[in-house]
């Protein structure tokens, strides 16, 4: 008996306004352990953030999911710096 691929249904990926919901909690997770955790820590948690809005970048359909998400993050690690 053969398997038949799954069928999913078709939907556009998510916008700008979806990155940029999900950026603002992303960017103060950075921001804080940068601020008041281990650098270790630190380097590893916006290695993360950085390679998962690269990854993004890198598909034409979810660069403006990636971009939403990146510019607000950087917002909210700035205002967590200098708040």
């Amino acid at each position: 008996m053969a398997l038949l691929p799954p069928e999913m249904p078709q939907r556009p990926p998510p916008g700008p306004a979806a990155g940029s919901l999900l950026g603002v909690p992303a960017g103060a997770l950075v921001g804080a352990v940068w601020r008041y955790g281990a650098s270790d820590v630190a380097l590893a948690v916006t290695a993360v953030l950085v390679g998962l809005v690269g990854v993004l970048m890198a598909s034409p359909g979810w660069r403006p999911f990636a971009t939403g998400m990146g510019v607000v993050a950087c917002v909210a690690v700035a205002a967590v710096f200098f708040i």
